[in-house]
């Protein structure tokens, strides 16, 4: 589970696919960083998504939406507004 914690804390953004409840490396992340907020967790949206997604989404998870329809290289963009929503972050300086 430490490794999990290090690698939501060394990224911009994190995206979740598919989780069990209550369960795993992805659920222990995923609640460890909504909890501490230290950075936008996305959660994937769509009509087929398990429950556990909306689990993560009602614990204040941002949804991702399935398929993406913008242009792959608005992305990036795209995180970055959404993510503008959240209350204010901790500043994580960048690796690059």
């Amino acid at each position: 589970m430490g490794r999990n914690r290090l690698i939501y804390c060394l990224a911009d953004y994190a995206i979740v696919v598919a989780s069990d409840a209550e369960t795993g490396g992805t659920w222990a992340g995923a609640t460890e960083t909504l909890k501490n907020g230290w950075i936008p967790v996305f959660v994937l949206e769509h009509d087929a998504m398990p429950e556990e997604n909306r689990l993560l989404l009602q614990k204040g998870a941002l949804p991702f939406p399935h398929p993406f329809k913008d242009n792959p290289m608005k992305l990036p963009g795209w995180l970055k507004e959404k993510a503008a929503s959240l209350p204010a972050q901790p500043n994580q300086p960048s690796l690059f």
